[in-house]
């Protein structure tokens, strides 16, 4: 029996594999002492599946990882733009000082688009025959087509 069980120590002490891991985590650290390696991570927020030789392993690693932005909102718009009043209970303005007209898209907390149209710079939407709640409004230029999502509560 001790030879049995001093057999597989050796094994299972002299055999190990090694798969190339990258992690995406808020924090980490690797520590290696000779031939030792060891790594730790905090909040991970992408776990996946790897696999290595024919099996997934599910393991929280990705070995490779190539990110790249869907889309990217451009807040230069944002900088001048106004939206007012917010909270409003009749009617809402766009402003901004060099642009005079925007597409605009009214859309509910269900996804349901309410409104889609272009409005003028100080030209008032009246937004009176909407019910109390929260709404997103969509902001864009119709020039140079950047947009800006915004939330305004009607009261």
């Amino acid at each position: 029996m001790k030879k049995l069980l001093f057999f597989f120590l050796i094994t299972a002490t002299s055999y190990g594999q090694i798969i190339s891991k990258q992690v995406i985590g808020a924090a980490g650290k690797t520590q290696a002492n000779g031939n030792s390696k060891s790594s730790w991570t905090v909040g991970e927020p992408v776990v996946g599946l790897m696999t290595a030789g024919g099996n997934q392993l599910g393991n929280g690693y990705y070995p490779a990882l190539n990110l790249q932005a869907l889309s990217v909102q451009d807040n230069v718009l944002d900088v001048q733009l106004k939206l007012y009043p917010n909270p409003t209970s009749q009617s809402l303005y766009v402003s901004h000082p060099d642009v005079n007209s925007f597409g605009i898209t009214i859309v509910d907390l269900n996804g349901k688009q309410l409104y889609q149209g272009t409005i003028n710079k100080e030209e008032p939407l009246d937004l009176s025959g909407y019910t109390q709640g929260i709404y997103t409004v969509t902001i864009e230029n119709t020039t140079t087509k950047k947009k800006n999502t915004y939330k305004i509560i009607k009261k």
